[in-house]
């Protein structure tokens, strides 16, 4: 069983504003990713790898995981 991870959308644009890594390129180059990897993962298309989570985080100089991402519990799991 994984626990679904969800972006913190709004937190996440106040970095990337901060930091000037505004357009899907720059932020999957700052990342060390694919650009369209990321966005298939922004647009909820593509469950996020362990990389992909820790490039994230590390992209924005003292940023957290808990700022970036939320953990989402499914009740149907929670309830067996």
């Amino acid at each position: 069983m994984s626990a679904p991870l969800r972006i913190r959308h709004a937190k996440l644009a106040k970095y990337r504003e901060q930091t000037g890594l505004t357009t899907e390129q720059r932020l999957a180059d700052a990342m060390g990713v694919n650009q369209g990897t990321v966005n298939r993962i922004l647009r909820g298309h593509k469950i996020p790898s362990a990389k992909f989570i820790c490039a994230l985080v590390r992209a924005f100089d003292g940023a957290t995981f808990d700022e970036l991402w939320e953990i989402t519990i499914n009740t149907k799991q929670a309830a067996k």
